[in-house]
């Protein structure tokens, strides 16, 4: 990819809200490294997704009853939907790339053999800059 294009790449969580924000701003510290041209934010489980307005709770309502899978009858306390936005001008080293940095934040170890103590998913889209 050239630095002609700019990339977004939304990392839904099932998390705290405090937890949620730490990991925005470790993908906000993996980003200071690659110079100006960058935005992170966190959405609630409220806001829409942007692709036809589907809430995001609606939208990654597989990583609730994931928790609930891997905790069987625990109370998921303050845990709620959040989605990490991390808009970025150029991705000069690839998507694909910056994408797995920002996912190694949520899941530092890729390999564990237990689900993420963090349910997690990760996409992203390109635009011309």
């Amino acid at each position: 990819m050239g630095d002609d294009q700019s990339v977004e790449i939304r990392l839904g969580v099932y998390a705290t809200g405090d937890t949620a924000a730490r990991l925005a701003a470790a993908c906000g510290r993996v980003l200071e490294g690659r110079g100006p041209g960058h935005r992170v934010s966190v959405l609630g489980a409220g806001e829409p997704t942007g692709d036809g307005g589907v809430p995001l709770g609606d939208f990654y309502e597989d990583l609730a009853e994931q928790w609930r899978l891997t905790h069987p009858g625990a109370d998921p306390g303050a845990r709620d939907v959040y989605e990490i936005r991390v808009w970025s001008a150029a991705a000069p080293d690839g998507v694909e790339r910056l994408r797995a940095e920002l996912a190694r934040v949520i899941c530092p170890d890729p390999g564990h053999r237990s689900p993420c103590e963090v349910p997690w998913a990760s996409w992203a889209s390109c635009a011309p800059g």
